[in-house]
């Protein structure tokens, strides 16, 4: 511990010792001005840099590749690169500290965050995850690899114990963290949710003590996942030097002082711990005195150079299987291009939960090829649907963005305290919503315009955590604001059960919608995902079949989306979702000059190949 240190330590009390191990907020750490100690702000995390929000809310940022694309670059220099940039985007967004690079193991290809993992392989991972984190902190932001450790997958991840012996530890689970802790010099650790061979990661002293800080030679923090702590002072003797979110349940001046008290700790264990986030903060540069990077003061960076690495990262992780020819395309051919497949038309760039980012832009493939092929007759055919659940509203139904008024109380009056633009009818809140928003009691009312397909009879649904409506041309055809309702499995396993009513629309009529959510009736995460999907009777393979035999070349574009890969859940089927696998083979079997593309962030199956 360096004297500066140790000088602040000895001049904190108990009590702000103990209230300094815990977090503030959602986002930051506790400040203590009287001794010349700031906040900091963290920021999730592996695919960029989110600032506040949660779930693809916040400040637009860059959106680099998911972990497994990175993983497939095989290019430690390149991701220690995109290091760089992810560090740069963390500090505009107010944070010191990048809670990143997701490492656990693709050990079974079903892992509902294999997207934000690099591979199945240790030593590669261990490679990249050493390589990112030398990037982010030469920016002075700190990393977190996580999670530490076994947590593979998402089935029950918050009390399932992995049963791991030591040998298969250290060969295989344990190497991307050793390599991201020996190589990459990180200045942090996230512990894991799950039980290591039956006690929480949070307070597993041989974990956090005997392996990371004796025999590795760790001398950071140890950050917990949110809520994933369990206890103040086993927490404490194992290593556990910061409880997140804040205010802490088991870390403050009251849990604390009362072990202390009971003597089932000492003081040199939370000094230790204390010691820890002091050192987090000099190394930040936050005990430096100037004020480049303050919590919540959040601004958008947006280079040229970064979006040219971040192209660059994209196709240097994109695998091509089999060539029979069709490939490149000609950029002088002539005639027909026809685009099918559900993923053609949206930017499926990232999974869901807490990697998700606002991104600068979202383009889709179907979008970059009519800017490339401008010249050609491209024709669009969606193929089938693959919906797991209820779908965000976005673009091309939604026309333009939702312009998101905010307002303090429960009931959509008063004076608009706040201002937004969404791509999407989902609005998720974690913590503050906006500047001048009342966490404890605020409403929104999103407005936009829907542009449909087709003619007929539309399911229009919602997902709630909290209470909604919503109107079309200004009529209330949807209310969920009163009555009970199961829960599903969206937000986290939170949210509602899918709540819908049919509606009637016109193709290529501009329909006003207002969607009105409330925080009432929910607690801490809350938010609201509106969702619309035709009820006409359509053959989609048929009809995708017929454009792609009457044109020159098929470029079939099939994969997930952030329901079927995410954090909270795994994948239920190795195969494709939906009528995906009889589209590739029936569009491919109409037109021999077919591309397909997948477009996921985990392994599938690729029998139809």
């Amino acid at each position: 511990m360096s004297d500066s240190i140790e000088t602040q330590l000895a001049a904190l009390t108990t009590e702000e010792k103990a209230d300094l191990v815990a977090g503030e907020a959602i986002w930051t750490t506790k400040s203590f001005p009287g001794a010349g100690i700031p906040a900091i702000g963290v920021t999730d995390g592996p695919n960029g840099a989110r600032g506040g929000g949660l779930l693809g809310t916040g400040t637009a940022t860059a959106c680099v590749p998911a972990g497994a694309v990175l993983g497939a670059t095989w290019d430690p220099e390149l991701v220690e690169r995109l290091g760089g940039l992810l560090g740069d985007e963390a500090r505009t967004k107010g944070c010191r500290v990048l809670l990143a690079p997701t490492i656990n193991l693709h050990r079974n290809p079903l892992g509902g965050r294999n997207f934000e993992c690099y591979s199945e392989d240790p030593i590669l991972s261990g490679l990249v995850a050493a390589a990112f984190v030398r990037g982010v902190q030469s920016r002075g932001v700190a990393t977190t690899p996580k999670h530490f450790v076994a947590n593979d997958s998402e089935f029950e991840r918050n009390t399932i114990d992995s049963q791991v012996d030591e040998r298969t530890l250290r060969e295989l689970y344990l190497v991307p963290f050793e390599y991201a802790v020996i190589e990459g010099g990180t200045w942090g650790v996230m512990s894991a949710y799950n039980r290591l061979n039956g006690i929480f990661c949070s307070e597993n002293e041989w974990l956090l003590t005997q392996v990371l800080r004796d025999e590795w030679g760790f001398d950071g923090f140890v950050i917990s996942d949110w809520f994933a702590a369990r206890s103040t002072a086993a927490s404490a003797r194992a290593g556990l030097s910061l409880e997140m979110p804040g205010p802490g349940q088991w870390y403050n001046r009251g849990p604390i002082g009362e072990a202390l008290a009971a003597g089932e700790m000492d003081d040199a264990h939370l000094d230790r711990i204390a010691g820890d986030v002091l050192r987090l903060l000099e190394r930040t540069g936050a005990l430096d005195g100037n004020d480049d990077c303050q919590p919540g003061q959040e601004r958008e960076l947006d280079r040229l150079e970064d979006r040219a690495l971040v192209r660059q990262a994209a196709a240097a992780g994109t695998v091509l299987v089999s060539n029979n020819g069709v490939l490149p395309l000609d950029s002088s051919m002539s005639g027909t291009l026809a685009v099918i497949g559900p993923n053609a038309r949206k930017a499926q760039i990232m999974g869901g939960g807490s990697a998700t980012v606002q991104a600068y832009r979202n383009v889709s493939l179907m979008d970059a090829l009519v800017d490339e092929y401008g010249h050609l007759d491209v024709r669009y055919a969606q193929g089938c649907d693959i919906e797991r659940s209820l779908i965000a509203l976005s673009a091309p139904i939604l026309k333009g963005k939702l312009q998101l008024e905010y307002f303090n109380g429960h009931d959509w009056s008063g004076p608009v305290v706040h201002t937004r633009e969404s791509a999407s009818a989902e609005m998720v809140f974690f913590g503050e919503p906006g500047p001048g928003v009342n966490p404890e009691a605020f409403s929104v009312r999103a407005s936009g315009v829907l542009v449909a397909e087709d003619t007929g009879e539309y399911a229009l649904g919602l997902v709630q955590l909290g209470r909604c409506r919503v109107l079309l041309d200004g009529q209330v055809v949807l209310d969920a604001t009163e009555g009970d309702y199961d829960r599903g499995d969206d937000f986290f396993g939170m949210g509602s059960e899918v709540i819908t009513s049919p509606v009637q629309l016109t193709a290529g009529r501009e329909t006003p919608i207002v969607i009105e959510y409330s925080s009432r009736d929910s607690f801490m995460l809350c938010g609201v995902r509106v969702g619309l999907k035709s009820q006409v009777d359509r053959d989609l393979i048929a009809e995708a079949v017929e454009t792609a035999a009457a044109a020159d070349v098929a470029v079939v574009v099939v994969g997930t989306n952030a329901d079927w890969e995410t954090e909270g859940r795994d994948r239920d089927s190795f195969d494709l979702p939906g009528d995906q696998p009889e589209l590739i083979r029936r569009v491919a079997a109409a037109n021999p000059n077919t591309v397909v593309v997948v477009n996921t962030g985990g392994a599938c199956n690729l029998d139809w190949a």
